[in-house]
């Protein structure tokens, strides 16, 4: 079916009747030729693929048939035109301003400062949502340029365009909405104001192009509109099943700190599914009170200031069997340029604290050294580790690392450069130390270095402040340590290495390893190489990656004298003097009667699973073995007792097969 406009009808009736003296004239019947014309030009707009005659067709057609111009009538003429023929007015310069222009730019403007992403939340987190969003200027643009055209030639297809657009625009203005009055108050401050008015100023705009379509510009079958509620509909599904995943996670986290084990483990469940890693790894450094007011979605899925951060750091442990600080930041912790005051959520709320917490913005490690000598025959090591710390964020930072000593070190020596200039650290009790670090370093702003124990074989070392805009800060630890035997005659030389830290590692940054001493030194891995630089020294050294340091990739060997069993030196503290003297002894220790073996389930030990197993194949009849798998739940892979060929062959297919997942709570398992 042709729809006719009422222009079209009009421009056509002219024509018949200017023509109609001439037709009379030579006999033929007016209402004959115009419906002639008629049947003639809806069969030009059959051909043509329209599904509307408009008053441009009708001129352009009768011109194409060469049909003569009707005779002008010499008396004024005035024709009553109906309001419904009135040619609608077209869309303004306006429409472009709100609706295109302001929605491109406020893109934009997101994408290079992750102004709401670094203060609120993100509203661009995956590039899908990016294309979405920069369809409604793009739609909204070419649904105005159709209805500005003379003649307007719009297709059926900008009706879906112009709903899709309209669906989009709803979304954000809903996601907005805590956010809009705000936004009113803060519009001179930076244009900020402008990003949560963006998305209700856009819908808007699409509202009034689609009145604009709806006034005769387009039409199938006769029906204006059509498409345009099925673009809508079909931009919120997109939408929703591309969110589902963060609003999943969220409701899922409130889950998982659940005092009920029960709706704990079902937490945990739908996390590891289909949880979001990346919104799990920001409710990990916390909110700002402004972020939590304006959450529409915390209020929705009920996780609005239900999850504190230190909360959402075990479960993200819990979930993915690494600790937050491992991986970089969110990048939307990135305000740049005159939006970096917007960074307070990024502020370092672990500063001066006794825990590494998380990583910090801009901070970086540009350089480690570790150089060591170690005396074989007396099985002591000594390690200097030196440090330097970058910053290129806009405030001063505090760099954090707890290290993984060496078997039995301890840290005998610290340095901090200050100035240029090297200043050795005074060693006193824990409480005398930091609160000496609180009043130097977090009020006063200066230079100081702290090392304290965390436990064995472990120190959280803190320095502060890195200065701002580049700044740098060196360190270097001095550790002494045993260097552990497996013979009277040689021994293995371990290198400390970090546990957790709040700084970033280059890609490209490698630890310079050095190590020195008499005798033979031989490297285990294939990162270290030996070499001689003097007769009877050798020393080993290479560039390893910080994921190889503390491994068995580095492991050097150490050969000394089996028959030197005592050894000394002056002991250099005692005001008194003296000295110090260690003996070596053999000793041997009983069997066990039973031994009790408790795996740790989590994701990290699933390459070592296989290696558990095979240790089981030679375990001795006279021990007696019971096995613990750690996981959500304790589970008891074998009571205490002695186990025969048959139970160890089961039980080392019951290891193999085990399904390790996230990080699992070792302590229920050990208790």
């Amino acid at each position: 079916m042709i729809t006719w406009t009422p222009a079209a009808e009009q421009e056509l009736d002219r024509y018949c009747q200017g023509a109609r003296a001439t037709l009379t004239a030579s006999g033929a019947d007016p209402t004959e030729v115009r419906d002639d014309l008629r049947r003639h030009l809806e069969l030009e707009a059959r051909t043509a693929g329209l599904a509307v005659v408009t008053e441009a067709d009708v001129r352009r057609w009768l011109a194409r048939l060469d049909v003569p111009p009707p005779e002008p009538d010499p008396r004024p003429a005035t024709v009553a035109m109906p309001s419904s023929a009135v040619a609608p007015r077209k869309p303004g310069i306006w429409l472009v301003l709100v609706g295109v222009l302001l929605p491109g730019i406020t893109l934009v403007a997101e994408l290079a400062t992750r102004m709401c992403a670094g203060a609120f939340f993100d509203p661009l987190p995956t590039l899908w949502h990016v294309l979405l969003v920069g369809w409604v200027p793009l739609a909204n643009g070419l649904v105005w340029r159709a209805l500005r055209q003379e003649p307007a030639r719009v297709r059926p297809w900008l009706n879906w365009a112009n709903g899709s657009a309209f669906g989009i625009a709803l979304f954000y203005t809903i996601l907005f909405a805590p956010m809009a009055l705000p936004g009113l108050l803060a519009i001179i401050v930076y244009g900020f104001g402008l990003l949560p008015l963006t998305p209700v100023l856009a819908l808007v705009a699409t509202v009034f192009l689609r009145g604009h379509l709806q006034r005769g510009r387009v039409g199938v079958e006769g029906i204006p509109g059509r498409g345009f509620w099925q673009g809508a509909v079909g931009a919120w599904l997109v939408l929703g099943v591309l969110d589902a995943p963060g609003w999943i996670t969220r409701a899922a986290l409130g889950m998982a700190v659940s005092d009920e084990p029960a709706v704990q483990q079902r937490g945990l469940s739908w996390l590891r599914l289909v949880g979001r890693e990346n919104t799990l790894l920001r409710e990990c450094y916390g909110r700002t009170l402004g972020a939590e007011n304006m959450d529409l979605v915390g209020w929705l899925t009920g996780t609005r200031r239900q999850v504190s951060a230190e909360q959402a750091r075990e479960v993200y442990y819990r979930v993915t069997g690494q600790p937050f600080n491992a991986v970089p930041a969110p990048k939307v912790r990135t305000p740049r340029g005159v939006f970096a005051d917007l960074d307070d959520w990024t502020w370092d709320t672990d500063q001066g604290g006794e825990r590494v917490g998380g990583r910090v913005q801009g901070l970086t490690l540009q350089g480690s050294r570790l150089d060591a000598v170690v005396e074989p025959d007396a099985a002591v090591a000594y390690y200097e580790w030196t440090l330097e710390f970058k910053n290129v964020s806009n405030r001063q930072r505090e760099a954090r690392a707890q290290l993984q000593l060496p078997h039995g070190g301890v840290v005998s020596r610290l340095t901090l450069w200050v100035n240029g200039e090297e200043r050795e650290a005074a060693f006193a009790g824990r409480a005398q130390t930091r609160r000496a670090y609180e009043q130097v370093a977090i009020r006063q702003r200066r230079d100081p270095v702290l090392v304290t124990t965390a436990g064995p074989d472990r120190i959280l070392m803190q320095c502060f402040p890195v200065p701002a805009d580049g700044g740098t800060m060196r360190v270097r630890l001095g550790i002494t340590a045993p260097i552990p035997l497996e013979s009277a005659g040689e021994g293995v030389v371990e290198w400390p290495a970090f546990l957790e830290r709040n700084f970033t590692l280059p890609e490209t940054l490698r630890h310079s390893l050095w190590i020195e001493g008499r005798g033979r030194l031989a490297p285990l891995g294939e990162a270290l190489r030996a070499e001689e630089p003097k007769p009877g020294t050798t020393a080993v050294r290479g560039l390893v990656r910080d994921s190889d340091l503390g491994s068995s990739a580095t492991l050097v060997r150490v050969e000394r004298s089996a028959e030197v069993r005592q050894v000394w030196t002056r002991d250099s503290r005692s005001a008194a003097g003296g000295q110090v003297e260690g003996r070596l002894a053999e000793v041997e220790e009983p069997a066990p009667v039973l031994a009790v073996l408790v795996v740790d389930g989590s994701r990290t030990m699933a390459g070592y699973l296989a290696e558990v197993a095979r240790v089981l194949e030679a375990w001795p009849q006279n021990i007696e073995l019971a096995v613990i798998m750690a996981g959500d739940e304790p589970v008891t892979l074998a009571e205490p007792g002695r186990l025969d060929g048959a139970q160890l062959s089961s039980l080392r297919v019951r290891l193999r097969r085990w399904r390790a997942v996230g990080g699992q709570a070792n302590v229920p398992a050990l208790v």
